[in-house]
């Protein structure tokens, strides 16, 4: 009896109140949810069985990977997996870390066999990350070096065949033209009307069925959030791999206009060379694109607003949803929640939903500070009038959310005199951690960041208003008055109930599993990581209609500015702007399209690193080749570069005997050897070799380097394993004991006096680079010969 009781106050409120649910107090989302997030799975396109069902992988058996996952739990799961989060969102863009088998696959973070030239090992090794730790935590907190060791371990045990391809053939451009054709031949009449997207470039650099099928996912919810149809509608695959897939625009009440903003957004770079009778039918210049651009691109304001007609003016989006936002208010037909501490935002915040058309209007204010007229719970009235002689609340900006015809949802955020905003205003954002605090923007924009927090639905809030009022005796006049808006825990929750209900429906019947993750993040946020993250030559070989050879001999003839980022490509891995300039390059495009999307990582937005990158000055040199190391800065900083070679054993190239000031200008490419210089550089025809490059705006040598050119021309580091091991424990107990640094420099000091009361030649210290912030070392690798 009791449960058929809840089962009808359920769909009573349902009727009364419409479909819309509850909302959230924000994660770095349009529109976020503060208490936690819906557990995330760990593998891309599989289903969360057993143990998995927390969406944490399961630590391998093999010891080495046991150990490194032990590691990667310990300090870095809080950050960067799903489901062991303490913050609303994953950080940077890495959100499955302790997927052991899926980190050994990717090209950007591990390089196998080689751990000087992993991502993953770099910023650990130069105390990159953890970033709340190595910024303010105490030290003891910070990886063991035997922690950094095991990782290290890890990657130098994993054999090259962890990146292979299985064999496949690839789709080439006269398969995706074929299949085109065949689409627009089916469609007859309204083969004009028939548009493509292509997951080729991801088929092609070694994506897993598992992966294709998640990005699959990942499109129809993407498409489905952009439309203005009245139900929802799946893609059309046109191969079983689902490689390319079409649509007709009128499906998703779009028109030849809303492709068009498409059409000019596209990088001219990423252009597909398709047939002119496939072109002449749609009638455009560019009848597919690339689904990873799609989600990075479309996903994100301005062109996600652009594509859903989104109002610039807050009032207007409330009229298109059927509300008038003050009325509700003053029937008292709005309920609302407040959120006295914010998991993202400095203040508190306050929600408000709105009932109208397919389940209202949902609102979110959001508050910089929560004291004066920015407190709700002091002032809750408002936000435009207040009753009783109150100050209204006075928001900074205000968060939307309303439910699309189809039953997806659609997000945007106005600033606090209701004009539209492409993304969250400075200041109202709880920081990250460590240099991420300065970043110069916020990054949440409207779309794909609003997704990755509402990737189940909506998100439960618990209200705090009601038991603030309950302290109260009695409530003051203004909070008597204001109580009436704010519903009961039970009713948030039905609400809750019906909205997600409603959306999981819509979800499922264009074949989209509600837990469906890539790489730990939600599908359409994983789908856009895919295109904003660096490159391999694989990878970037995939985003071309060339075949290998081809592109091979594109590179290796680049000249002039496309020069250096070809030498790069070819011997290591490319930011996203980095490849789409280097096309624009080699394509004789002056610049790349401005709506390239920024590239990933473990940080963003702000510069905190220094650049540096290092090439040769051959592209693919043979054995027996002379050749010049060429390493360039965006920063002036001072460079070192070390020679590991087959054998393990260290040398420091730079700087030597014969160029000891190794202080580099931005941007003023240095070679070694110089011209006319009394050493040279051979490619050996056996093994292969390592250089490492490390810039700083620091003086100072890296630790355990000591150069005596007074006796050594190139300073010897002897076996590479064993001196950054020691290293590692060196650095480990300067920080922790910082009465030992100081005797460390001491004992420093007075080896140099005696040196130089021998007579010695010591080159003299330069002063260190000044910044207006602190800037960590650039680091650059290249790896040379078969290895």
């Amino acid at each position: 009896m009791q449960r058929a009781i809840v089962k009808f106050l359920k769909h009573a409120l349902i009727g009364a109140l419409g479909l819309a649910a509850l909302a959230y107090a924000g994660t770095g989302a349009a529109f976020a949810a503060d208490p936690a997030l819906p557990p995330n799975p760990s593998v891309a396109g599989q289903r969360p069985t057993g143990k998995q069902a927390t969406g944490v992988p399961l630590r391998p058996d093999e010891p080495r990977a046991a150990k490194a996952y032990d590691m990667l739990e310990t300090y870095c799961a809080r950050c960067h997996q799903s489901g062991r989060l303490e913050r609303p969102l994953a950080s940077g863009g890495l959100a499955n870390i302790l997927a052991i088998d899926e980190l050994a696959r990717d090209p950007v973070l591990v390089k196998p066999g080689l751990p000087d030239a992993s991502r993953l090992y770099d910023v650990l090794e130069t105390r990159h990350a953890p970033l709340d730790v190595f910024t303010g935590g105490p030290v003891t907190a910070e990886p063991q070096p035997e922690d950094i060791e095991s990782i290290r371990g890890w990657i130098k045990d994993l054999p090259s065949s962890a990146q292979r391809c299985s064999p496949r053939e690839p789709v080439r451009p006269e398969d995706m033209d074929k299949m085109m054709r065949d689409a627009q031949r089916l469609e007859r009449d309204q083969g004009g009307d028939v548009r493509f997207i292509s997951l080729a470039n991801l088929y092609n650099s070694c994506a897993t069925p598992a992966e294709m099928s998640a990005y699959t996912e990942a499109l129809n919810k993407l498409m489905n959030s952009l439309s203005s149809a009245a139900e929802p509608v799946k893609l059309t695959p046109l191969n079983a791999e689902g490689t390319v897939f079409s649509f007709r625009m009128a499906d998703f009440g779009w028109d030849a206009g809303r492709w068009a903003q498409i059409e000019r957004a596209y990088p001219p770079t990423l252009v597909h060379h398709v047939t002119a009778d496939v072109l002449r039918i749609a009638k455009t210049k560019v009848v597919i694109v690339n689904g990873d651009w799609l989600a990075a691109a479309a996903g994100e304001a301005p062109l996600y607003y652009e594509l859903l007609g989104i109002p610039e003016k807050l009032a207007d989006l409330a009229r298109l949803n059927g509300v008038d936002i003050e009325q509700s208010i003053k029937t008292a037909a709005a309920r609302r929640i407040a959120v006295k501490t914010s998991a993202v935002t400095r203040g508190n915040r306050l929600i408000e939903r709105h009932p109208g058309a397919r389940g209202g209007l949902w609102l979110v204010y959001d508050f910089a500070t929560s004291a004066g007229d920015q407190d709700i719970f002091e002032h809750p009235q408002g936000p435009k009038s207040a009753l009783f002689g109150q100050t209204p609340f006075k928001p900074d900006e205000i968060r939307a959310l309303y439910v699309l015809p189809n039953g997806f949802f659609a997000f945007a955020v106005y600033d606090a005199a209701g004009n539209r905003i492409d993304r969250v205003l400075p200041g109202i954002e709880k920081p990250y951690a460590g240099v991420e605090a300065d970043a110069v923007e916020p990054t949440t924009k409207a779309g794909v960041r609003c997704f990755a927090c509402h990737s189940d639905g909506l998100v439960e809030a618990k209200d705090d208003f009601k038991t603030a009022a309950d302290a109260t005796a009695p409530p003051s006049p203004s909070r008597a008055r204001a109580l009436r808006l704010f519903g009961t825990d039970s009713e948030n929750t039905l609400l809750l109930i019906g909205s997600r209900d409603r959306y999981h429906l819509a979800v499922k019947s264009v074949g989209i599993g509600p837990e469906a993750r890539i790489r730990g993040e939600e599908l359409v946020t994983g789908l856009a990581g895919r295109y904003r993250e660096g490159a391999d030559f694989e990878t970037a070989l995939a985003q071309t209609d060339m075949k290998r050879d081809a592109f091979l001999n594109e590179l290796t003839d680049a000249r002039g500015a496309a020069a250096p980022l070809a030498r790069r490509l070819l011997h290591g891995v490319l930011s996203r702007s980095e490849l789409e300039r280097l096309f624009s390059l080699l394509k004789g495009i002056d610049e790349p399209s401005a709506a390239v999307a920024k590239a990933g990582g473990f940080l963003h937005d702000t510069k905190s690193d220094i650049g540096l990158s290092m090439w040769l000055d051959k592209p693919r040199p043979v054995p027996g080749d002379l050749v010049t190391v060429k390493v360039e800065a965006d920063n002036d900083c001072y460079l070192t570069v070390i020679s590991v070679d087959a054998a393990g054993v260290a040398t420091v190239l730079f700087p030597n005997d014969f160029e000891p000031d190794n202080l580099l200008s931005a941007a003023k490419p240095v070679s070694i050897p110089p011209a006319e210089a009394p050493f040279q550089l051979r490619y050996k025809s056996e093994g292969s070799e390592t250089l490492l490059a490390r810039c700083s705006t620091s003086a100072t040598p890296p630790i355990g380097i000591e150069h005596d050119f007074e006796h050594q021309r190139f300073t010897a580091l002897g076996n590479w394993e064993n001196f950054i091991e020691d290293t590692l424990v060196t650095e480990w107990e300067l920080r922790v004991s910082p009465e030992k640094a100081e005797r460390a420099r001491f004992a420093r000091s007075g080896a140099l006096k005696r040196r130089r009361d021998r007579g010695e030649r010591i080159e003299p210290l330069r002063p260190d680079v000044p910044t207006d912030k602190p800037l960590r070392d650039g680091r650059a690798v290249l790896v040379l010969g078969p290895g």
